[in-house]
């Protein structure tokens, strides 16, 4: 692929010259850290030069990413979408579902929902046997239907939103209801929370399999029947996990920068996805022998900026349950949360309130985080009748505005 993209890609022939590099200047996977990060604004920035002179635009594909404000524009090749695919359902055989097996799917992306009102689109999940449930607004009376539509359907595999499962499994076990009991479930789209795990598995009575792709590159990784990691796609994909401009030793976090081996009308070498991950060095005695990533941290945005005096540096510090966020916000009744860092002295949290919230709630909140990150802290509090998804159709609970990373 750097051969290709040296050679036939305007950008990378440029760029690379200009840092001293040629066609033969990368032979192993180490070597590539010699070339710079690709960015979504360099994305946006260098569209038409990042396409290979050796494929004519009308055999590419248009593609498109992210939610506004964070949306880019990109081609891929047919050859490209065989590998993703076969990867994903590879991935998908792993919990034993296969084509035609009843799948109910919770999926929140006004983009995905928009394709599948298309005839084609249409026809190809009822052959699947693929029901969608469009879970961009969700509310008692959307869950309460959905739980009557399981019911009817019966399916054999559950998949979604990691958000979006949790929410349905959360009314589930909040009303008793155990009417539908899949073989599996599989998650994707958005970080999986051990609590939100635990929530999923006690509704369906079944484990969860945690799948990780993106728009961009398609399957990248997804767990076994073993849950030892995830097994990375490595016929598609290089994975490596910087911080600080070096990459992390296992077990360590680190932006998620991926190279791309199969699209070569438009190459994503060394991309920064905006991911975190811990990389591992263990081997699952699945025996499949792919290598392994030992967890998804979240996106970059998803971690709190925190300024460490005894350092003097701005460090990460994860928003994930059971993070320090997480669990004084479990400790008050609030049904749904969003907390935003607008500086690294100011939170805003978005909520709706639960039974019997009263002033006492929001003083324990602001006295807490106070009390874990310093006085100085200004937290404010926005209460809303609900709270929309991002406009991907993502929940994240946590949104920072500074890249701690």
């Amino acid at each position: 692929m750097y051969k290709h993209a040296f050679e036939s890609v305007p950008y990378y022939n440029r760029l690379l010259k200009s840092r001293g590099l040629n066609s033969d200047s990368v032979q192993s996977v180490e070597d590539l850290q010699k070339l710079p990060i690709l960015t979504k604004a360099d994305l946006r920035n260098h569209y038409s030069e990042l396409i290979s002179r050796t494929y004519p635009r009308r055999n590419l594909l248009k593609q498109t990413s992210g939610g506004t404000g964070d949306q880019i524009r990109f081609l891929v090749t047919k050859e490209q979408l065989s590998w993703e695919i076969s990867a994903e359902y590879r991935a998908y055989s792993w919990a034993n579902y296969h084509i035609g097996d009843r799948c109910l799917t919770f999926w929140g992306s006004p983009i995905d929902i928009t394709k599948q009102r298309r005839f084609v689109n249409r026809v190809a999940k009822n052959f699947e046997r693929i029901l969608i449930a469009n879970t961009y607004i969700v509310t008692d009376k959307v869950l309460e239907n959905y739980a009557e539509t399981m019911e009817k359907f019966r399916p054999d595999i559950i998949r979604g939103y990691s958000s979006s499962v949790y929410l349905m499994a959360k009314y589930l076990n909040k009303r008793g209801l155990r009417q539908v009991l899949p073989r599996a479930v599989i998650t994707s789209a958005e970080s999986l929370d051990r609590f939100q795990r635990e929530t999923i598995e006690k509704a369906f009575g079944c484990p969860v399999f945690d799948y990780y792709g993106s728009r961009e590159v398609g399957s990248m990784a997804a767990e076994c029947e073993k849950h030892n990691g995830y097994h990375v796609s490595a016929e598609n994909v290089v994975m490596e996990y910087v911080k600080n401009g070096e990459n992390v030793s296992s077990g360590e976090e680190g932006e998620i920068i991926v190279t791309n081996l199969r699209n070569f009308g438009m190459p994503f070498i060394r991309y920064a996805i905006g991911d975190v991950g811990k990389p591992s060095t263990e081997v699952c005695s699945c025996g499949r022998g792919l290598p392994l990533m030992a967890s998804i941290e979240g996106r970059i945005s998803q971690f709190m900026a925190v300024y460490d005096k005894q350092s003097g540096r701005v460090i990460p510090v994860s928003s994930a349950a059971p993070g320090p966020l997480s669990m004084v916000l479990m400790n008050v009744p609030i049904e749904r949360y969003q907390i935003v860092q607008e500086s690294l002295s100011h939170l805003t949290i978005k909520a709706v309130k639960g039974k019997g919230y009263l002033q006492k709630h929001s003083d324990y909140v602001i006295n807490s985080l106070r009390n874990i990150f310093g006085d100085d802290l200004d937290i404010d509090f926005e209460f809303l009748d609900d709270l929309p998804p991002l406009p991907s159709g993502k929940r994240s609970v946590f949104i920072s505005k500074i890249d701690s990373f």
